[in-house]
């Protein structure tokens, strides 16, 4: 089969999960035998692993920031779209979506809509993103041959906004490939004693001040230092000053982004995860961390709940409250923690491998090209 992966971005420090699914997607597309080619707005982080596999990429570059225009070559964004079978576009509130779902109707290729989580906001939209939706996303998800949710959750949301079954709507989640111990890694300066580990952009939705408020409100927590990984998108000031008004200066490290060698590394040495997010279509690095035996804590908007039905951590309240509830509970076995680690892996490779995911998603593909519609 013949795919055309449409994101925003595919920059590994910038982009967040979706760019990293973007990339799995297409290298397991390809591994499964699709011909395959991404097109993004910005990066092209993983060019030669892409090019490994035969996958193409075609980075379109943008104007702007707050709300970027990309600048298409229409001759290669055509060709790309009458080349592919069907195009997979993820993402809601950009306009690279919009022009790649044009495109595919004028030269009529189905278009899959993957909002990842995006559909969330539309009830309470920015001015800027009420005036998108008005005047673009509406005939986008019309015009849209199908949804896929990452959750159930999101399921849900998708079947409201687009005004469809939720029957029709399959949930392909998040997943994930166990690292290679063999696979080298720069040195990451870290605690020599085992720490507490938050990993994710430094940004309100990823809610880093839930965690720094609860672990400055739980001694429990306190007795382990706090690492604090990844790159920062306007908070680190405020929470290092925080921290320091705190006294505990000396307990919480920031250390940046990491590559995902140095992420693997990071969680084969952390104690927990803590993920306390305000929103998540579904958090890869509780997948990332859960495949390497790392027990996780995270909150209930995370859209993983299944962390706690199988034993391998927490779900709790996304605020700082429940983040130190959560953190004091993990926290009274430190034993026990171990064997959470252990369960959450073997969930994880049972259930959550790219390999398998990217079957599904074929068949869905197979059976829109076929019969018009994904619902089985």
């Amino acid at each position: 089969m013949r795919v055309l992966l449409v994101n925003i971005s595919l920059d590994a420090k910038l982009g967040g999960g979706t760019a990293e699914r973007t990339r799995h997607l297409a290298i397991h597309l390809a591994k499964a035998g699709s011909v395959c080619e991404v097109i993004a707005m910005t990066g092209n982080s993983w060019q030669k692993e892409f090019e490994e596999f035969g996958v193409k990429s075609y980075i379109t570059g943008r104007i702007g920031q707050r709300f970027p225009i990309p600048v298409l070559n229409p001759w290669r964004a055509w060709r790309a779209v009458r080349n592919a079978e069907v195009l997979h576009i993820m993402g809601y509130w950009n306009l690279l979506s919009v022009a790649m779902g044009l495109l595919a109707l004028i030269a009529r290729r189905p278009f899959i809509l993957c909002p990842a989580g995006e559909f969330a906001s539309v009830g309470t939209p920015e001015p800027i993103k009420k005036v998108f939706h008005l005047l673009l996303g509406r005939w986008l998800i019309k015009m849209a041959s199908g949804f896929i949710a990452i959750t159930d959750l999101e399921q849900g949301e998708i079947a409201q906004v687009a005004g469809v079954p939720a029957a029709s709507i399959p949930v392909i989640g998040n997943a994930v490939g166990e690292p290679s111990s063999g696979q080298p890694a720069s040195n990451v300066l870290l605690p020599e004693q085992p720490f507490i580990l938050f990993m994710g952009r430094l940004a309100p939705v990823k809610g880093p001040d839930f965690l720094i408020q609860a672990y400055l409100d739980t001694p429990a927590a306190q007795r382990y230092p706090l690492v604090m990984a990844g790159p920062d998108f306007g908070m680190q000031r405020a929470l290092q000053a925080q921290v320091d008004a705190s006294g505990l200066n000396g307990r919480v490290h920031f250390i940046g982004f990491l590559d995902e060698a140095q992420r693997t590394q990071v969680y084969r040495q952390a104690m927990m995860l803590v993920i306390p997010s305000r929103s998540e279509a579904m958090s890869l690095v509780a997948l990332e961390a859960g495949v390497v035996g790392l027990p996780v804590l995270l909150t209930d908007t995370c859209g993983f709940d299944q962390v706690e039905h199988v034993g391998g951590g927490m779900v709790v309240p996304a605020s700082a409250a429940g983040i130190a509830l959560g953190m004091e509970r993990m926290l009274a076995d430190p034993a026990e923690l171990m064997a959470k680690g252990g369960r959450l892996k073997a969930f994880i490779l049972k259930h959550y491998t790219w390999s398998a995911t990217v079957l599904v998603m074929l068949g869905h593909f197979k059976r829109l090209l076929r019969t018009g519609s994904m619902a089985e």
